[in-house]
């Protein structure tokens, strides 16, 4: 079945077209509590059923970091199709961090990772709808090209 990808803003169909089958690249999202779900569940109001391919892993205090790390393992493991996983982590040196290298490590042989730390909402809104049209690197350079321009400085940008 064809996979439907956001073309613009909203969930009405006219904002969604055909792009080709599902064999795309897949985005995973780190974090400590439930933030991943959270911006999972937000980016659907941008990017529609866009989002429900984000996978997310997230850190609890019971959890130890052994345990976040065979969960990243056996997330990338589903989700990769051979296209590679875009990973997002919410904090740089933190335990999210430090496990998502450990199991980058253990998994590059088989699989093409790449990871950003410093997850937000204009990133994911970016990156979505070229998941299944783009490559890991393209999208891996689109984001090292636009992660400084998704914060902001409101009052200095409005001169208020």
């Amino acid at each position: 079945m064809p996979l439907l990808c956001l073309c613009g803003i909203g969930n009405e169909p006219e904002n969604f077209k055909i792009v080709g089958d599902e064999i795309m690249v897949k985005v995973l999202i780190v974090t400590h509590g439930p933030l991943a779900s959270a911006m999972k569940e937000s980016a659907k109001m941008f990017c529609g059923d866009a989002a429900d391919g984000i996978g997310t892993v997230e850190l609890f205090p019971s959890d130890s970091p052994e345990t976040l790390k065979e969960e990243l393992k056996k997330s990338i493991q589903t989700m990769d199709d051979g296209s590679g996983v875009l990973i997002f982590v919410d904090i740089f040196a933190g335990t999210t961090y430090n496990m998502t290298a450990v199991a980058i490590e253990e998994l590059k042989q088989a699989h093409k990772l790449e990871c950003f730390t410093g997850v937000n909402m204009p990133l994911l809104i970016e990156v979505l709808p070229n998941c299944p049209v783009g490559t890991l690197e393209e999208l891996k350079d689109s984001v090292a090209e636009i992660a400084r321009d998704t914060i902001i400085d409101l009052r200095s940008t409005l001169d208020i």
